[in-house]
């Protein structure tokens, strides 16, 4: 007499397939988990040095425009090139809101953007590489007669 061992052929290795489709997705959802939370942080770090690098541009103040009784203006060549020298140890580099409209050479406030990536640490397994991480900080002069903020 035979005796059979086990089920029919037909669902060997069905639960194998299900397990790798489930520790697939598993990681996929681990890593968009992981990476988008990376991915806030970059984009955090990314804001504060870009109003980092803003507030010493809006120190290059234009000394001709101030001393001819216009105010306090900032001399947006001199601001920028202070804050790329600032950025520049974070590997990272200010650029204006429009680069195909430059702002005047002088001007109350100041903008700066930064754009960088950042690296996927599981993301990278599904054919993605890196994220897209796009930072802006302002800074406006403001002379002893106003108050800070504007108010």
């Amino acid at each position: 007499m035979r005796v059979r061992r086990g089920g029919g052929g037909r669902d060997r290795g069905t639960i194998s397939i299900f397990v790798a489709l489930s520790a697939t997705t598993l990681l996929l959802f681990l890593g968009i988990v992981l990476d988008c939370g990376g991915r806030l942080r970059a984009i955090e770090r990314t804001d504060a040095l870009a109003a980092e690098a803003a507030r010493v541009g809006g120190q290059q103040i234009d000394e001709d425009a101030l001393l001819k009784g216009d105010g306090p203006k900032i001399d947006t060549a001199a601001a920028y090139a202070a804050a790329n020298a600032y950025l520049k140890p974070y590997g990272l580099s200010a650029e204006p809101p429009d680069p195909a409209n430059p702002p005047p050479a002088t001007a109350s406030s100041i903008t700066i953007v930064i754009n960088t990536t950042y690296q996927t640490a599981l993301l990278g397994l599904f054919d993605t590489p890196t994220l897209s991480v796009h930072g802006s900080g302002s800074a406006t002069v403001v002379d002893g007669s106003e108050k800070a903020g504007g108010a």
